[in-house]
């Protein structure tokens, strides 16, 4: 078997999958670093869950911080170390799960592996309005020198863009619309008039034009703690190096606040899923 999983995943998400309440679950199709890589373990350590066995884990301490770590990641911790490609979303009336990994087959083997370089950064989402977030961002400068744009970089970060680009639009007609109290929710936010029509179309306001990749590291954090954290990152970012593409990962939420949880793994420019799970019983 491939992409780092065992039976034991295999069969508990299994079983999660065949439990599910469609009109309540919800998927995800997120960029995961490959299961078993410095990456994942770096992250998930960080965020204090690994999302593939959802085992809780012992976040690192922060110097400088101004609470314990696990209190700034409540939310990104149950959403799991990822970058979204398809924002979570409800399966449309008649939707099966067969449908999604049909889909996400297919554009997984539209879409060739390549390695993404990263940088920390803090990100505004919110227009000014509200505090920004730590996160992991492509990196498309040249290290060290301001303003020269890294060719790799570039093309990496347009590679990501497009993949995310093919799951919004080939996801959509599995797609439940919002419920009002989801709707009523993203428009409470500080959003654009671009981003409004973003939403009202494809259900999600960070779409296309407004897509900024990123991989959450917190919640809404000060400065000063952004600060702290983003210092407590650079090393790691530059010890690590490049983030390795080469799936595609759907998540389940099974019911509302719940943790996202691993489900399946679609390997790019193979047209095949790395340790898919059969709906119909039994497991790759």
């Amino acid at each position: 078997m491939s992409g780092g999983f065992d039976a034991t995943h295999l069969a508990s998400a299994h079983d999660m999958l065949a439990a599910l309440d469609l009109n309540v679950a919800r998927f995800a199709v997120y960029y995961v670093p490959p299961a078993g890589s410095c990456w994942w373990h770096e992250g998930s350590r960080w965020l204090g869950r690994d999302a593939i066995t959802n085992r809780a884990l012992n976040a690192p301490q922060v110097a400088g911080l101004s609470s314990a770590l696990s209190e700034v990641t409540v939310d990104a911790r149950r959403y799991g170390l990822h970058g979204t490609l398809k924002a979570p979303m409800r399966l449309a009336a008649g939707a099966k799960l067969e449908d999604l990994s049909a889909i996400a087959a297919q554009v997984a083997a539209r879409h060739a592996a390549f390695d993404l370089p990263l940088t920390i950064d803090v990100v505004d989402t919110d227009n000014g309005k509200r505090p920004g977030f730590v996160a992991l961002r492509p990196k498309t400068n040249v290290a060290g020198v301001p303003g020269v744009v890294s060719a790799a970089g570039a093309s990496a970060a347009k590679q990501i863009d497009a993949l995310a680009f093919d799951c919004v639009e080939a996801f959509d007609g599995l797609r439940a619309p919002p419920t009002d109290a989801e709707l009523a929710r993203r428009l409470a936010q500080p959003l654009t008039t671009r981003q409004r029509e973003l939403l009202t179309h494809w259900g999600y306001p960070f779409v296309f034009d407004e897509f900024r990749f990123h991989i959450t590291l917190t919640d809404r954090v000060n400065a000063a703690d952004a600060a702290a954290i983003t210092d407590w990152w650079k090393p790691r970012v530059q010890a690590l190096g490049a983030m390795r593409v080469d799936a595609l990962a759907l998540f389940v939420q099974p019911t509302p606040d719940a943790p996202f949880v691993l489900a399946e793994r679609f390997a790019l420019g193979q047209g095949g899923v790395m340790g898919q799970i059969d709906t119909a019983g039994g497991g790759a």
